[in-house]
Formats: C-alpha cells, sequence, structure tokens
C-alpha cells in the first residue's frame, strides 16, 4: 500500500473513533490491548486508540527511545531513604510565556528545556529570573505570582 493510501486509511479510522458508542470504542480497545481502559473517559480512550491506530501504521518507538524510558521508569522506582521526602518540582510546560510587570517595565520569560529563558539568557529557575529583574532574591513562583493549584496543572 502507498504512503498516502496508508495515510488515507489511518486518517479514516482515527475520525471514526467520534462516531462510535462507548460499547464499540471498548469492544475496539478489547481488541487493541487486550486489557480493560485504566481510565473510563471516552475522550482519553479515543486518543490512546487513535495513537494505537498510528503506531500500528507506523511503527512504535525505536530501540533507543524505549530503552530510555525504561531506564526512567527504573529511575523513579528506586526505593527511597526512610528520611527522604518525595521532591515535587512544579515546572510550567515547555512554551509558556510567563509576564509580568515590574516598576514599569514589561518582562517576559519563556519555559525552554533547559530552564527559563529572560533577556536573551538562559535561566535554571524562576528564582534566578526574579533575582535578576529585581537585584534581590525572590521565589520565583511569588514573584511571578504564580500559585501552587497553577502551577500544579502545568
Amino acid at each position: 500500500m502507498s504512503n498516502d493510501k496508508r495515510d488515507l486509511v489511518v486518517i479514516r479510522q482515527i475520525m471514526a473513533l467520534q462516531n462510535k458508542t462507548t460499547k464499540e470504542l471498548n469492544d475496539l480497545w478489547d481488541k487493541m490491548f487486550g486489557i480493560p481502559p485504566a481510565v473510563a473517559s471516552r475522550q482519553h480512550m479515543i486518543a490512546k486508540l487513535a495513537y494505537r491506530i498510528q503506531e500500528l501504521a507506523y511503527g512504535g518507538l525505536d530501540e533507543a527511545t524505549e530503552n530510555k524510558i525504561q531506564a526512567a521508569v527504573r529511575e523513579i522506582s528506586k526505593p527511597k531513604k526512610a528520611n527522604e521526602k518525595p521532591y515535587k518540582k512544579f515546572l510550567p510546560m515547555l512554551g509558556t510565556r510567563i509576564v509580568k510587570e515590574y516598576r514599569g517595565a514589561t518582562h517576559e520569560v519563556m519555559v525552554v528545556s533547559n530552564g527559563f529563558a529572560y533577556a536573551g539568557a538562559i535561566y535554571s529557575s524562576l528564582s534566578a529570573v526574579a533575582q535578576k529583574i529585581t537585584g534581590t532574591k525572590w521565589n520565583g513562583y511569588k514573584f511571578f505570582q504564580l500559585s501552587r493549584s497553577e502551577h500544579n496543572s502545568f
């Protein structure tokens, strides 16, 4: 089958998911995964089924990526020391733009893969950006007025 025809078949299969009943989605899920869905959300099932359709048509992750995922799983699955508290780093999603008015000037920060981009430089934390702007040490989330509930959803 040519790539164009395969693409059309995949697109049609994915588009057809929206018109399926929940029972039909569950049946298809069972056929494709062999286990019941972990989340009963219709949109969740559609998204996962669409990914699976593409995976079957175009291939899954390459071996190097699979190995990285497995290494990450092993790392986070390591037993913690008794006195070690779990560390939760709350970061906005990549590409998020954070804007702050401070002393009459607008300051714009962009979340990038290796930190926070501000004024042509990359900073490792929002606190470092806040210190650059103000000249004093600040909690970056407080300075940029990001509440815990807001950055939990990032």
